[in-house]
């Protein structure tokens, strides 16, 4: 044979091991694709597992997956699920897992209140990032502290240092992490913390530094059993503590009592010398005789 016929044998031994290599790969996507479409339509949802929820009920979760039983389970993918579970501010990470009995199993991440945000008189839970999770219903009782008056839309930076400052005393499990804590200032520089009446201006940055300040001055704002108005932690180099100037009474009882003395004293002064006008008159008269 020669070489031009040697070649045409190779070029159809190629061209035959293509075909093949083709047609199995159209044969595998054929099957998987069948597979596929039948997972698709035929797997029904028989049960949705929620873990990790402690705050929203299965029901609202159900309400936001939009799954219910005996649906088609590939009927959202898993980024859907995941968009519409993330619509709730809550819902800070899930993990959606399907399997092919119907079962579906999703565990989810939640928010934990940080503080609350009072605004124009209507509070609102707040977590961590300072995102508003939910209005707080009247009657709900909450040891937190509240930050108030500082919008997050209008004054995005004072409203930032509240948080951080609340997230510093809660990490640092600090006694003042309560609901008598109320946090107020129009900017960063002016940030307070109202405690017990007392108020302690923070001002903005270096929040662990200032609360290992506050809690020596307040063992010794305790120790002197002061009364205090304000303690000042925004200077570096200095702590202002303004004592509470308490006014004396003007002693109401004694000056009337001095004043009723002082007429008892004045009318015998006043008697004693009627008493002498009266016997000089009567010695006049007795030398006329």
């Amino acid at each position: 044979m020669d070489r031009r016929n040697l070649r045409t044998l190779r070029r159809r031994r190629e061209r035959g091991q293509y075909r093949l290599v083709a047609a199995a790969v159209l044969l595998s996507l054929s099957v998987c694709l069948g597979i596929f479409y039948s997972l698709k339509y035929l797997v029904r949802v028989k049960e949705i597992v929620f873990l990790g929820n402690s705050h929203l009920r299965n029901e609202e979760l159900r309400s936001l997956v939009k799954l219910k039983q005996d649906e088609e389970m590939f009927r959202f993918s898993g980024r859907q699920i995941y968009h519409n579970l993330k619509r709730s501010p809550w819902i800070k990470e899930a993990i959606i897992r399907r399997e092919l009995s119907g079962r579906v199993l999703v565990r989810v991440m939640e928010g934990v209140p940080l503080a609350v945000v009072s605004l124009a008189d209507r509070p609102y839970l707040v977590d961590r990032e300072g995102v508003i999770l939910e209005p707080i219903k009247e009657g709900t009782a909450l040891f937190l502290p509240v930050i108030k008056e500082i919008d997050p839309g209008t004054n995005k930076s004072t409203y930032g240092e509240a948080v951080r400052l609340i997230e510093m005393l809660r990490g640092r499990k600090s006694v003042l992490y309560d609901g008598n804590v109320v946090i107020t200032g129009n900017r960063p520089e002016d940030l307070t913390m109202n405690v017990g009446g007392i108020a302690i201006r923070v001002g903005t940055g270096d929040f662990e530094k200032k609360l290992e300040r506050l809690a020596f001055v307040r063992e010794e704002v305790q120790k002197r059993n002061m009364t205090v108005e304000y303690i000042d932690l925004r200077f570096s180099n200095k702590i202002i503590v303004k004592p509470v100037v308490q006014e004396t009474p003007e002693p109401q009882e004694e000056i009337e009592k001095a004043g009723k003395g002082s007429g008892k004293k004045a009318a015998k002064k006043e008697t004693a010398r009627e008493g002498k006008r009266k016997t000089g008159q009567k010695n006049g008269t007795k030398e006329k005789r």
